[in-house]
């Protein structure tokens, strides 16, 4: 695996958190058993909705943080972020305009929740990523504005306008590196913990729609870079994956089961990382 390195090798850990919308009350559930087997961050990587946890994070990268993070997941107004409700027809994609509907709701939460303006100020270094439209390619925000830099990375396609940030548009990390592991790799952090909402199995449906082979077959290339960095990690990087949940059918829109996937994800990876110290001491 080919990886420049940005800066001289960093000791420590670093937490690396996926996209996948809803589902990111599962990494606040990961985040409580990760703290509570003694494990934390020194740097936070985030992409999408991990963008959003990951800044959270950072505010206070402490239990008590976590806590905090555990209350705003509870309390989310889901017509607030998702007024719009769900895709429900082609003619939504096809209508004038960049998207669905508006990001204004997210960056209220955003405004209302981070304790700071700028990533810069955050109490450990965040990395938030996004996709350029002009070039195709992932970009990095380390510096500047907090919400600016959240809503381009969470910017779903279609859903959510693209964010310009300095003349250049901007849209989900997702599209390019949904689970930025590498991104951790070229910091020369040699441990990493990878909380991705989506690492559990289920058997993919035969799509009956032509807007389900479109949404399938973009969950799988989202997903294919995920897969062969874990498949294949430098031998001096501990790469530790927790597990995911399955969540059942829950559509984008629905946020009353965050307390129940949450907990849920909790017992898995305290179990999880519990198991693996046992076996380390062996």
């Amino acid at each position: 695996m080919s990886v420049r390195l940005l800066r001289k090798p960093t000791p420590g850990t670093a937490f690396v958190f996926g996209g996948g919308g809803n589902l990111g009350a599962v990494q606040v559930g990961m985040l409580q058993a990760l703290f509570e087997t003694g494990v934390v961050p020194d740097v936070v990587i985030g992409c999408s909705v991990g963008a959003l946890n990951a800044a959270g994070l950072a505010s206070d990268p402490t239990p008590a943080g976590v806590r905090m993070m555990r209350d705003v997941w509870l309390n989310l107004d889901a017509e607030e972020l998702w007024p719009a409700g769900r895709i429900s027809g082609l003619w939504m994609l096809g209508r004038k305009g960049q998207a669905i509907q508006a990001n204004t709701g997210l960056r209220r939460l955003i405004e209302r929740t981070l304790p700071y303006t700028h990533l810069e100020d955050a109490a450990i270094p965040v990395h938030v990523n996004a996709t350029s439209l002009h070039t195709g390619r992932g970009h990095w925000f380390t510096r500047g504005v907090a919400a600016d830099a959240i809503l381009a990375s969470a910017a779903l396609p279609a859903v959510f306008p693209p964010v310009t940030i300095d003349g250049e548009a901007y849209i989900d990390g997702g599209v390019v590196d949904n689970v930025p592991i590498s991104r951790a790799l070229a910091l020369g952090v040699r441990r990493i913990y990878v909380l991705h909402v989506g690492n559990f199995t289920r058997a993919r449906q035969m799509p009956k729609r032509p807007i389900d082979v479109l949404l399938q077959s973009f969950s799988i290339a989202r997903n294919h870079r995920f897969l062969a960095e874990t498949d294949d990690p430098p031998d001096d990087v501990e790469l530790v994956v927790l597990p995911g949940v399955d969540p059942g059918r829950l559509r984008r829109n629905d946020f009353s089961r965050s307390r129940q996937l949450m907990d849920k994800a909790y017992f898995v990876a305290r179990d999880f990382l519990l198991r693996g110290a046992a076996v380390r001491q062996a």
